[in-house]
């Protein structure tokens, strides 16, 4: 490989990539990998086509290939994945922010927009992981955002990722909703989800995840968020709103496993797929 240049790195790699059957966006990956070791973004690689790599470059590059061509994720090897426009720091201790969880948030947004109800909003963020969600939210809303996960090296890159992007958190350790006290006006959550079957079918991409944040627990993966759901009742203000992501195949039964939990006006809103992906409900208002 010595004596390469550039562009030959590139196509030899987006080769050896697709061959290797990693080939979804083999010339992407290429070009990304090329950028974390060289920093030459985008452009500078068409402008500097004919620079050659140096020796210890091309070494630092065929060990991220083989990282590659192990499956395991780009968002892993570049210690980064970008979420609403914004970087987040991830690694092996939290799932891998999805495109497809945006709409999570989009649906939180929609909500107090439509909802003004008070000066300072209370949401909290369960199944946290990298912070993704809460951490968007915080900047998007100018409020502070409560993070609970049962990882602790989740939390941990919660923490790191809200540090660097300046936002507003206070950072809970437990099962769910267990280690909040206190009422909120939004709980907000991608919890884990998987049946173990589909834990067991997983690419080899996502087989590097971790399997604490997929396993959903019980045969149907609905475990957890049946466990959050009725936690929930009892976190809510009156008139507060649950946010939740699932599997599209599972939505109308968390649509309904809200409904039995005196939510009213359930409502399901669909991914980037146009599949069901989030379901969420407001707490009736009891008389008491």
């Amino acid at each position: 490989m010595a004596g390469m240049t550039v562009q030959q790195w590139k196509r030899s790699t987006a080769s050896r990539l697709t061959d290797g059957s990693v080939d979804q966006s083999a010339g992407l990956d290429a070009r990304l990998l090329l950028e974390k070791v060289t920093g030459l973004d985008q452009i500078q690689q068409i402008l500097r086509s004919d620079q050659l790599l140096s020796d210890t470059e091309l070494s630092k590059l065929e060990e991220l290939v083989q990282q590659r061509l192990s499956h395991r994720p780009m968002a892993y090897i570049l210690g980064s994945k970008e979420f609403f426009g914004r970087e987040f720091h991830v690694d092996e201790r939290v799932l891998i922010p999805r495109a497809d969880t945006e709409t999570l948030v989009e649906q939180v947004l929609a909500f107090v927009s439509e909802n003004p109800r008070k000066q300072d909003i209370s949401i909290i963020d369960v199944c946290t992981g990298s912070g993704a969600i809460g951490i968007t939210l915080a900047l998007k809303l100018g409020c502070h955002v409560t993070l609970t996960d049962i990882n602790r090296d989740a939390l941990e890159v919660a923490r790191a990722n809200a540090e660097r992007l300046g936002a507003s958190v206070t950072l809970l350790e437990g099962d769910l909703l267990s280690p909040a006290e206190g009422k909120y006006d939004i709980i907000v959550s991608n919890p884990p989800y998987l049946t173990q079957t589909w834990c067991d079918q997983v690419s080899k991409e996502v087989a590097w995840e971790p399997r604490l944040a997929l396993d959903g627990r019980e045969e149907d993966g609905l475990g957890l968020i049946r466990k959050l759901v009725e936690q929930s009742t009892s976190h809510l203000d009156q008139g507060g709103a649950l946010f939740l992501e699932c599997d599209y195949r599972q939505a109308p039964t968390v649509a309904a496993l809200l409904e039995e939990h005196q939510f009213v006006k359930v409502e399901l809103a669909r991914d980037l797929a146009f599949l069901e992906r989030v379901v969420w409900g407001i707490l009736a208002c009891t008389s008491s």
